[in-house]
């Protein structure tokens, strides 16, 4: 197995303001579509029950494991379908469908062994020949949001009932991580139901089984007393779709939600007292400055480093992100597997940016620095003006170009931005082989440099585990930081408005699993 990466220190639990909930709001009131007590499940094994309600972001596109695997979705999936193996709260990885898996010398193959006794809430056993057919059917349709999990992946096999064997197109040592992401569907049901039928009412072998789906309203989950794990605390889960951010944080407040992603400005403004907290946790992702670095005087290295040193980005944190995040050493965030321990990018240093600036020969060449005004960054308007401050005190001309993140996302992929831009990776896998992809190999979306050593070592990584695999990540982050061919700015935390009464653990993915959720009162 591979190994587990560190935990971040930072934490942070803030009580929030209480909008006078009343005083006996029992969560089973909670809005999401349940009508009443006898609606959650005729069980009451495995906890405190009670029923809660949680905000998806947006309205997922569909609940079929084979075609969609956006990250709005798996907060539904991890707690309806199992998987072969499960990245935990801290980012590290253990079993879950598979009880072990094994690589060959070369990392060219990996045999999984599933776990025995599992079954769908259908009743049927899962079996090999449901993990064969679950990737084979991703594998066959490129058009699934699931397929680029699986580019690695060459074919999959059953070797007996209880074995699976994964060939690969190279050598991979990250595969057991990418497997977290699929979700195992029963081959026989969703051949004879069809995927338009099977999406409608998913069979999955998950500690939550599905009540109702309400698309764009709610979706209806109760606890699955037939399943193999540690029976679930609560009776029962509506997801709510819920698009704005306003909604999200006002419906914690108000009682109608109990809990929901909020962004760090809203978590600043209902700091106080009473019975909602805001929980913190740093994000498996990364903000960070790109570079096209064969651009005017972007090409000159020392003019690069400069733009890195003349950046507070721990002012940054504190001031626009209210705190709710830390500055970025490297292009992985600390839950990721691959975070360099001990890593620096020479820090916050305007005298010596200056220098450098001097030693370039820069004489004030206007620089685009270019981002988007919404969407996957939260206060990106904010942070680019700081981030423009900062340089224009060190001397550096940069002119700033704000677009919606539609189309800035659209020149980050064909590699048409012309200066400087703000962007962020963060790798469902909380695995580092997923942005070294983009950042550093050929095709790489966020590739300027095209430097053949990067190229080179993302793919040695992929050969190597444990120890030896983490050292090729120092080398290449490190050798990346010296070349300034990326600035790193910072982590940013992913913060939640959580009734008092909840007691979940907070993934690093910022996905919902309530697997082991329960009430305190």
């Amino acid at each position: 197995m591979s190994a587990s990466a560190p935990r971040s220190p930072f934490r942070s639990v803030l009580p929030v303001l209480s909008v006078g909930l009343a005083a006996a709001l029992a969560l089973s009131s909670c809005a999401g579509g349940f009508e009443s007590s006898s609606d959650a499940s005729s069980s009451t094994t495995g906890g405190t029950g009670g029923r809660i309600v949680a905000a998806l972001p947006t309205d997922p596109t569909s609940m079929d494991p084979v075609k969609t695997g956006s990250l709005v979705v798996l907060s539904v999936f991890f707690n309806t379908f199992d998987q072969l193996t499960k990245i935990t709260a801290d980012g590290s990885l253990e079993p879950k469908l598979a009880t072990e898996w094994t690589p060959s010398a070369d990392m060219t193959s990996w045999d999984f062994t599933l776990r025995e006794g599992v079954t769908f809430t259908n009743g049927e056993p899962l079996t090999a020949d449901d993990v064969v057919f679950s990737f084979s059917s991703i594998l066959a349709d490129p058009t699934s949001e699931n397929f680029g999990y699986l580019s690695s992946l060459k074919s999959v096999a059953k070797v007996d009932d209880t074995k699976v064997r994964f060939e690969m197109k190279a050598p991979f040592s990250a595969f057991p991580r990418n497997t977290s992401l699929i979700s195992i569907v029963p081959d026989q049901a969703y051949a004879a139901m069809g995927p338009a039928a099977f999406a409608a009412a998913p069979v999955g072998s998950g500690p939550f089984k599905f009540e109702k789906i309400q698309r764009g309203v709610s979706y209806d989950l109760v606890r699955n007393d037939s399943y193999w794990g540690e029976p679930a605390k609560l009776d029962a889960i509506s997801l709510v779709p819920v698009a704005s951010d306003e909604s999200r944080v006002n419906g914690v407040l108000s009682g109608s939600l109990d809990v929901a992603q909020i962004s760090p400005a809203q978590a600043e403004s209902v700091k106080g007292s009473g019975g909602v907290n805001v929980q913190s946790e740093l994000s498996n992702g990364v903000v960070f400055l790109g570079v096209n670095s064969t651009a005017g005087v972007l090409t000159d290295e020392k003019v690069r480093r400069a733009i890195g040193l003349a950046i507070d980005k721990e002012a940054i944190v504190k001031t626009v992100l209210s705190g709710l995040g830390e500055p970025a050493t490297q292009m992985l965030a600390p839950s990721v597997e691959g975070f360099a321990d001990g890593l620096s990018d020479g820090g916050y240093n305007p005298d010596q940016a200056k220098k450098l600036l001097a030693e370039a020969g820069y004489n004030g060449e206007s620089i685009d620095f270019e981002y988007a005004l919404d969407g996957r960054i939260p206060l990106s308007g904010e942070v680019a003006q700081a981030i423009q401050g900062y340089l224009s005190a060190a001397g550096v001309n940069v002119n700033l170009v704000g677009a919606d993140q539609a189309s800035h996302t659209l020149k980050v992929r064909n590699r048409q931005l012309k200066g400087i831009y703000l962007n962020t990776w963060a790798p469902s896998t909380l695995d580092g082989d997923l942005p070294l992809t983009d950042f550093y190999e050929q095709a790489g979306n966020n590739n300027y440099a095209q430097d053949p050593k990067t190229a080179g070592l993302a793919v040695t990584q992929r050969g190597v585990d444990g120890a030896a695999r983490l050292d090729v990540f120092k080398e290449l982050l490190t050798y990346s930081n010296d070349k300034a061919y990326f600035i790193p700015l910072y982590v940013p935390a992913n913060n939640f408005a959580v009734d008092k009464s909840l007691a979940w653990t907070q993934r690093a993915d910022g996905l919902y699993d309530f697997s082991a959720t329960g009430l305190t009162k």
